[in-house]
C-alpha cells in the first residue's frame, strides 16, 4: 500500500492559511503527501480550453499562496489547477483519480437563503455525498 494522500480544496483567501495548516497536519499526522486543487468555474458561454490568462490568475495566486502556508511546516505540496463547469464535480473527480484518502474543504457563508445551503453549501454538500474518501469541513467561527 503507497504513501496515504491528503487533498485541500483551496477557493478563498480568507481561509487559505487555516486549511492548509490543518492539511499540513494531518499530513504530518498520517505521513501523507498533499495535494492543494484549486477548480475554476468556467461559465457555459466560455470554452473549457479558452486561452486567456484572466481566467486561471486568481486560482494561480490561491495556490502560490498554498504554497507558501505548506513550507512554513516543511510540507511539500503539489498543486493543481483545474477548470471545470461544476465545483463539485470536479473535486470529487480528481479524489477518485488520485485515490485520496482524506479531502479537506472550507465552507463559507451561503449567498443563498435555501435550507440545505444554509446549513451547508452547495459544492461542500455534493463533495460530502459523492467523494471516494473522508471528508474534514473547516467551517469559519463566527
Amino acid at each position: 500500500m503507497g504513501k496515504p494522500k491528503v487533498m485541500v480544496a483551496v477557493s478563498n483567501e480568507a481561509s487559505i492559511e487555516s486549511l492548509v495548516t490543518l492539511a499540513c497536519q494531518l499530513c504530518r499526522g498520517m505521513g501523507a503527501d498533499l495535494t492543494a486543487l484549486h477548480v475554476v468555474e468556467v461559465p457555459l458561454v466560455t470554452p473549457l480550453d479558452a486561452q486567456e490568462e484572466t481566467i486561471d490568475h486568481r486560482g494561480k495566486d490561491l495556490l502560490a499562496q498554498a504554497q507558501r502556508v505548506a513550507e512554513k511546516f516543511s510540507q511539500p505540496l503539489s498543486a493543481e489547477l483545474l477548470r471545470a463547469r461544476e465545483v463539485g464535480e470536479a473535486i470529487v473527480g480528481v479524489a477518485k483519480e488520485q485515490g485520496v484518502d482524506l479531502l479537506v474543504m472550507g465552507h463559507h457563508k451561503p449567498h443563498t437563503h435555501t435550507l440545505g445551503d444554509t446549513f451547508l453549501g452547495g459544492t461542500v454538500r455534493y463533495v460530502a455525498h459523492h467523494a471516494p474518501c473522508r471528508v474534514i469541513v473547516q467551517i469559519p467561527a463566527p
